[in-house]
């Protein structure tokens, strides 16, 4: 069993990806490997890197041994400013300050509840489409569409106007954003909590039944939460539900202009073939890039090698879903595949909430947009086309198209 690795031999985290549609080649290479590897840090911290599928899932599947708690020393933080940030939020804690607040949201993300948002994200995005058939050619398809759509989507959970969208937006790049400066970060942060602040009190006197109102109305008149946590809540699930979806949506939107008979056979049938689509088109980019981490709190093995008490931890979930021991072809896009164990969404008590949400939307959005628009094409060379390479959430910047 080996235990030590120099620091010196420890490649910088993140990589960035040599091919845009697989994984960093450094992932691949540590997951063929088999143990887990060091990486060095922004800050010079040296944590590990684990990369095979059923490894991944061991981290994450124990809450015992991995913490998610950003505040706790050795936690493997991707700026300075990610305690004072994140440090409240109940998806960056363990336990106590994690489940409870889970339970209070879990009743608006449940796969009932989110298929019921089905005909009115079908009403959205036909009302997108329409937009886009009014505007000059070429457009950029991510403002206008793969934005747009989750954008309306979080705002409508919410109970939040459409006319803030652009304050939406522009937080949620920011707090993704691993460049982002520490100031930027605590900007954006306040901009979004003073967006939901004064909404959540509108509820008050206003209620509704929407996500903010039930919040503020129900929990914190029950002393379940106080009225500032369900604001912090409400940038969370903002957060959460924007960033990600637009840029998977985006990235769905191009792998399937890219493959053709792919777009071809979802067309055909998207009763059929839409919700394993979405599966496959999860799976294949794994757009969440440098999440999730976790500090060790005992000695672990994994893989062969020692994890010490203390010492920070880096899943990396597009090397887990390009695992060849899961996934056959793992590098081909395949809408038909039968394997359904991607971890796209993550593993484990902290897996993603909104992810019922999320594929409601992507159900939606990707055969309508391709029915009605069936001469979509890119109006660029594709080495044109710009990636974000240093993000919490892969992405395109934009996509430019025509027909």
């Amino acid at each position: 069993m080996s235990t030590v690795t120099h620091a010196k031999s420890a490649p910088d985290f993140p990589a960035t990806r040599g091919c845009p549609y697989a994984p960093p080649e450094l992932y691949s290479e540590a997951r063929e490997g088999g143990v887990p590897v060091r990486v060095t840090l922004w800050d010079g911290s040296t944590p590990w890197l684990i990369t095979r599928h059923d490894h991944v899932q061991q981290v994450l599947g124990d809450s015992a041994r991995f913490s998610a708690d950003v505040t706790k020393p050795g936690f493997p933080r991707t700026n300075s400013a990610q305690p004072e940030v994140e440090g409240g939020l109940f998806f960056r804690q363990d336990g106590p300050g994690h489940l409870p607040v889970r339970r209070i949201l879990n009743p608006d993300f449940t796969a009932k509840r989110s298929e019921s948002w089905r005909p009115r994200i079908v009403e959205l995005t036909d009302e997108i489409i329409d937009r886009l058939l009014q505007l000059p050619r070429p457009f950029d398809i991510i403002e206008h569409f793969a934005l747009a759509l989750p954008t309306a989507v979080i705002c409508e959970v919410l109970g939040v106007g459409q006319d803030e969208s652009h304050i939406v937006h522009g937080a949620a790049q920011v707090l993704t954003d691993l460049e982002a400066a520490h100031e930027d970060k605590i900007a954006a942060t306040e901009a979004m909590s003073g967006l939901l602040h004064r909404y959540a009190e509108t509820k008050l006197s206003e209620p509704d039944e929407m996500l903010l109102s039930r919040l503020v109305n129900v929990h914190v008149a029950k002393g379940d939460i106080t009225f500032e946590q369900a604001v912090r809540l409400g940038v969370t699930v903002i957060g959460a539900g924007h960033e990600t979806t637009a840029n998977m949506l985006g990235l769905g939107i191009y792998a399937l202009l890219r493959e053709p008979e792919q777009r071809r056979i979802l067309v055909s049938d998207p009763d059929k073939y839409a919700a394993s689509c979405v599966e496959e088109v999860l799976r294949y980019w794994s757009m969440v890039q440098t999440e999730p981490r976790r500090v060790t709190l005992q000695d672990t093995e994994i893989g062969g090698e020692l994890i010490r008490a203390g010492e920070g931890v880096l899943c990396s979930l597009p090397a887990a879903n390009h695992d060849p021991l899961v996934f056959a072809a793992p590098g081909e896009l395949d809408i038909t595949r039968a394997e359904r164990r991607h971890i796209a969404f993550g593993h484990g008590i902290h897996q993603c909430m909104g992810q019922n949400l999320s594929r409601v939307e992507m159900q939606v959005a990707w055969p309508r947009l391709f029915q009605r628009i069936p001469g979509l094409r890119l109006a660029v060379p594709e080495e044109e086309l710009r990636f974000h390479d240093l993000s919490v959430t892969y992405g395109l910047h934009e996509l430019p198209v025509t027909w």
